[in-house]
């Protein structure tokens, strides 16, 4: 799986159980993605979908302090569903973390809104028992 993630521009999909290193795997993809544009990391974008916005906002503050500016230097963001000030936080932010609802309020005008427009899917975790979803998705 890290070659995949982190050696090439594959697709990949991780179906494993809660606490088996799903979330390490999106970690290699965003290094991943962070070495392709290590010229210009402001071009980089890649967004985190939790399925609760608990899991989002915890996914946010760990990855804020890793990845963030006196982690890695990218701004790592929260979107909260108010539109204005989500568009702006997408426009500046590297590493975005929401929910599904929040990403659907932003994407439904995605033609008009270059910032949402996602070329690559990189991670994709689901539950088969239950309502639970999460998804990472790349912008090149």
């Amino acid at each position: 799986v890290f070659t995949s993630l982190y050696n090439s521009d594959d697709n990949v999909l991780v179906a494993a159980p809660t606490g088996s290193g799903k979330t390490t795997c999106a970690e290699f993809a965003i290094l991943r993605l962070m070495n392709t544009h290590k010229e210009d990391l402001s071009k980089m974008r890649a967004v985190y979908m939790g399925p609760f916005e608990s899991v989002a906002a915890r996914r946010h503050k760990d990855w804020a302090a890793k990845f963030g500016a006196e982690g890695l230097g990218l701004n790592v963001v929260l979107l909260t569903g108010e539109s204005a000030t989500d568009l702006k936080l997408l426009e500046k932010g590297n590493l975005i973390c929401t929910t599904p609802e929040n990403w659907d309020m932003l994407s439904r005008r995605w033609k008009q809104r270059k910032n949402v427009q996602v070329r690559r899917r990189r991670r994709a975790e689901t539950m088969t028992r239950g309502t639970y979803a999460e998804a990472y998705g790349g912008v090149a």
